[in-house]
C-alpha cells in the first residue's frame, strides 16, 4: 500500500460561487486496486472536507463512486462534467501523483487503473465526453417511453371555411394541429428544456377571424405576513442549514442578549410571544394584556404566473353540399385532435394534439398580423357543437345540417415571459 497527497488546485467559479480550493489523495492497495478521495481545503491545503470518493479494481472497474453531504450543488455539477475545472484539475491531481506511484509499482497498480481513478482513460478523444458511468460495462438505463397504437391518428386534411374564403382578401385565424412534445428535464441545471417551436403541423384549418377576440394576461400576487419574530426564526433556520449547530446556537445567543437588554416594546412582545405559545393561547395573550398585535407587516408578494385561456365561437353555415361536408372534415379535426390517446399497452393515456393559433394578415406578405396578440402553443380543453344554432332543426336531404355552432375553449402549455417579447419592436403587440 501506497499514498500520495497531490498539490493544491483552485476552481475560480467567479461571481457566483468564487474560488475553491482543492486536494486529492492517490491511494494503492494490496489487491491492485486504487482509492481516490478529493477533498476541498483552504488555499494553504488545510480544514480539509471529503467530497468524493472513487475506488477502482485492479480489472479497471469503478467499484466505488461516493459524494458525501459535503459536496456542495456546483461542486455536484462540477464533478459530473469532464470538462468542469474541478474535473480537469483532479486529473492533473493524480496525473501527478501516478507517474511515481507506477513507477514504484507497489501493489502492482497499473498506469490504466489509475488513469480511471481520476476519471480519465489515457485516451484524450475519450477524455473530453467521459464520463464515471462509461467506465464501467454496464450497460445505461433506457429513457423511459410509452408507443402509440398503430391506429392513432397522427394525420389531418387541411381544412378551409367558408370554400370560396382564398378568394377574397379579409383576415383569418388558422389552426395548426401539432404532435404533443413533452418538455425534457436536464439534471445539470435542473430545469426543463423549450419546446421546438419549428415543429411540422400535420393538420390545419383556417377561418374568418370571428368577433370577440380578446386577451387576459395575469400573474398571481398573494398577500403574505412575516412579523419579527418569524423572521428572527427563519434567520436561526437559515443559520443552522447553511452553517450547522455552531452558527444555529450563536444567533439563539445573540438573539437572547438583545431580549435581556430590551425591557420595552421588544420584550412585551417576545414574552408575550412565547408564553402563549408554551401555553398554546398563541397571539390572543399579547392582545388581551396589550391591546395589540405585532405588526404582521403584510405585503403583497409575486406568487407565480398564470396561464392564458382562449374561447373562439364559430357559426358554420354551409350555403351547399361541398361545402356541409367541409364543415364536418372541421369539427372531426378538432374533436379527434383534442381526444386523449391510448397507449399500444393500453396500460397508459397519452396527451392529445395540440395546437397553434395565428392571426393572419392577408396583405402582401400574408404574415401574422402585428397589430393582434400572438398565443403560445395551446392545449384544446373543450369542443362544444351546437347543431340546432338557428333554433330549428334543417338539413340538405341527405341528412348534413344545414348551419352548426362550434365553441372552442384553449388554454397555452406554459406562461407568457417577460423576454418573450421581442426586445427591439414596440410596434408590435406581441404576446
Amino acid at each position: 500500500m501506497a499514498s500520495k497527497t497531490s498539490k493544491v488546485s483552485v476552481v475560480d467559479r467567479g461571481t457566483a460561487g468564487g474560488k475553491s480550493y482543492y486536494k486529492t489523495d492517490v491511494t494503492t492497495l494490496a489487491d491492485g486496486s486504487v482509492q481516490r478521495q478529493t477533498y476541498r481545503t483552504d488555499a494553504k491545503g488545510n480544514n480539509s472536507q471529503l467530497i468524493q470518493s472513487v475506488t477502482v479494481n485492479s480489472e479497471g472497474k469503478v467499484t466505488k463512486d461516493e459524494l458525501t453531504s459535503n459536496a456542495t450543488v456546483n461542486e455536484q455539477r462540477d464533478l459530473k462534467n469532464p470538462k468542469s475545472q474541478l474535473r480537469q484539475g483532479i486529473k492533473k491531481q493524480v496525473d501527478s501523483a501516478a507517474g511515481e506511484l507506477a513507477e514504484n509499482n507497489i501493489d502492482g497498480v497499473t498506469k490504466d487503473t489509475l488513469d480511471k481513478a481520476a476519471l480519465g482513460s489515457g485516451n484524450a478523444a475519450l477524455n473530453e465526453v467521459q464520463t464515471l458511468e462509461s467506465l464501467n460495462t454496464a450497460p445505461a438505463p433506457q429513457s423511459l417511453s410509452v408507443t402509440d397504437r398503430a391506429d392513432t391518428r397522427k394525420s389531418f386534411p387541411d381544412c378551409v371555411y367558408p370554400l370560396d374564403l382564398g378568394k377574397t382578401k379579409q383576415d383569418v385565424i388558422k389552426f395548426t394541429m401539432l404532435e404533443y412534445v413533452p418538455k425534457d428535464f436536464s439534471t445539470s441545471t435542473f430545469g426543463f428544456s423549450d419546446r421546438a417551436e419549428d415543429r411540422k403541423g400535420i393538420g390545419t384549418v383556417i377561418l374568418p377571424i370571428p368577433g370577440g377576440i380578446q386577451d387576459t394576461n395575469s400573474v398571481q400576487w398573494s398577500g403574505q405576513n412575516m412579523n419579527a419574530l418569524d423572521a428572527g426564526l427563519a434567520e436561526l433556520a437559515l443559520r443552522g442549514i447553511t452553517g450547522g449547530a455552531d452558527p444555529f446556537f450563536q444567533g439563539i445567543k445573540e438573539i437572547a442578549n438583545k431580549l435581556s437588554q430590551n425591557n420595552s416594546e421588544v420584550g412585551t412582545a417576545a414574552a408575550t410571544a412565547f408564553a402563549g405559545a408554551a401555553s398554546g393561547t398563541g397571539s390572543q395573550l399579547l392582545t388581551r394584556t396589550t391591546g395589540a398585535v405585532i405588526n404582521p407587516n403584510l405585503e403583497l408578494l409575486f406568487s407565480g404566473p398564470a396561464l392564458r385561456t382562449f374561447s373562439f365561437q364559430f357559426k358554420l353555415n354551409a350555403r351547399e353540399r361541398l361545402e356541409s361536408k367541409e364543415i364536418v372534415k372541421i369539427i372531426r379535426f378538432f374533436k379527434q385532435g383534442s381526444a386523449a390517446q391510448k397507449s399500444k399497452s393500453h396500460l397508459f393515456l397519452k396527451s392529445p394534439h395540440t395546437f397553434q393559433i395565428q392571426y393572419l394578415h392577408r396583405g402582401p406578405s400574408g404574415e401574422d398580423n402585428p397589430f393582434m396578440n400572438k398565443i403560445k402553443e395551446c392545449a384544446l380543453q373543450s369542443v362544444a357543437v351546437n347543431y340546432t344554432p338557428e333554433g330549428n332543426y334543417a338539413t340538405f336531404p341527405d341528412g348534413e345540417m344545414t348551419s352548426y355552432e362550434l365553441t372552442l375553449q384553449f388554454s397555452e402549455l406554459e406562461p407568457v415571459f417577460n423576454n418573450d417579447y421581442a426586445q427591439d419592436n414596440d410596434a408590435t403587440i406581441g404576446f
